[in-house]
């Protein structure tokens, strides 16, 4: 029996956005989909990976027209300010 589905909404700016999990995503863990506002993150995705795509696509769903280069740079800097915070679990660090 495959997994359940989760669905989520969240506001970016003034936008509803879905967020949808465990999708069936090839070559990537994330993706903004602009026309259904929905954001997709792939299966399996746990811990600081999870937390890094969800970063890394609301910057996107937010500011569409920056670059990857920007969104990268952007997500982990913040991702980089929750490690120092403390707002992570030491098991949720890759190794």
């Amino acid at each position: 029996m495959p997994p359940v589905r989760k669905r989520r909404t969240v506001y970016v700016g003034d936008q509803r956005w879905k967020i949808q999990r465990n999708a069936r995503l090839r070559d990537c863990d994330g993706k903004c989909d602009y026309k259904t506002r929905t954001i997709f993150l792939r299966a399996g995705l746990h811990g600081a990976d999870l937390l890094d795509t969800i970063l890394h696509e609301l910057i996107h769903a937010r500011w569409p027209d920056l670059s990857e280069d920007a969104v990268c740079e952007f997500s982990e800097t913040v991702s980089a300010l929750l490690d120092a915070e403390g707002f992570r679990q030491p098991d949720d660090h890759e190794e």
